[in-house]
């Protein structure tokens, strides 16, 4: 694959695709932040799905909407401004090693000291970066077995981080985060924008999320100016199969997609063959296909499938 082929396929995967639910959950973030804004208390959002749902993505996706970090010079000396800050939060999660994780990924290489001093360090931080918002994904690393004993001690500091920093937070992870929220009301009151992702349903009509998502992705190729004519995503003989193999995961959908790309320039071709999605998904461990070999399918015995999952 020569270098063009490569930055061509890294350009695509790149693109973002806002599909209604999607676009839903943006808006509700927007919300969040700019309710936040307007009342002077830090009202913030979580943001829970499955893994695969587009969680990271959609995190970045807002971060990256308030610009990129920048240098000013106020009383103090030159400051770094990071309008959005995302980092994931660290495993095993302790007060100490949040603190830590906050005071390093805000740009601060001093990360030494007790857990009073990392976060008067990173609530300085936060307030000298002057952080619009900050994102903290993996937060279901507090809702599992082994954090119970440091649990309550955590969300208590993470409270006070809100509540002194006046920053309002966006926390994502995995659907046991809805847990901490139902466990602890000083939390679920601080975090009134409950955002859930799913995987995207199956549906032919064009205004589904789903076929808004093969559409777009669709046009980003053809219109690169690189693929000849052939075979499109939302070719019934693909979109379905598709389905099949992916349950109507976002992570999956893209990576099939990915390969299937990389089969066609690896046989030095510019038309996307059928072959290419059926190659793309036998060589891919995919745990929540439907079939163990969905391109092979009859439609009917595709669409029967999807019909029994859902």
């Amino acid at each position: 694959m020569i270098n063009v082929d490569t930055q061509w396929l890294r350009d695509f995967s790149r693109q973002l695709v806002l599909f209604p639910s999607y676009l839903h959950a943006y808006t509700m973030l927007q919300k969040s932040v700019e309710t936040a804004r307007q009342r002077g208390i830090p009202t913030s959002a979580m943001v829970v799905g499955p893994s695969g749902s587009g969680k990271s993505t959609l995190l970045q996706l807002f971060r990256d909407s308030f610009g990129a970090p920048y240098e000013l010079i106020d009383t103090s000396g030159i400051v770094t401004v990071r309008p959005a800050f995302y980092c994931s939060v660290p495993s095993p999660v302790t007060v100490k090693s949040f603190a830590k994780t906050l005071v390093r990924e805000l740009g601060c290489s001093d990360t030494g000291g007790d857990t009073v001093e990392l976060s008067y360090r990173a609530m300085a931080l936060l307030k000298t970066c002057r952080v619009a918002v900050c994102e903290l994904d993996e937060f279901h690393h507090l809702a599992r077995p082994e954090a119970d004993k440091s649990r309550g001690t955590v969300i208590d500091w993470l409270i006070t981080m809100m509540n002194e920093t006046m920053t309002p937070f966006v926390l994502a992870g995995t659907p046991e985060c809805k847990f901490l929220l139902n466990q602890r009301p000083a939390l679920a009151r601080r975090f009134p924008f409950l955002i859930e992702l799913q995987y995207l349903a199956f549906s032919e009509d064009r205004a589904s999320d789903y076929m808004v998502l093969l559409s777009s992705l669709d046009e980003q190729l053809y219109t690169r100016g690189l693929l000849r004519p052939g075979a499109h995503l939302t070719d019934s003989d693909i979109a379905v199969r598709l389905y099949v193999a992916t349950s109507g995961s976002l992570e999956y959908i893209r990576l099939i997609i990915h390969v299937a790309i990389q089969n066609m320039l690896a046989k030095q071709r510019l038309t996307l063959e059928f072959n290419d999605f059926n190659q793309a998904s036998r060589i891919l461990d995919l745990k929540l296909r439907m079939s163990s070999d969905p391109f092979n399918l009859t439609l009917s015995s595709a669409y029967d499938n999807i019909r029994r999952k859902q």
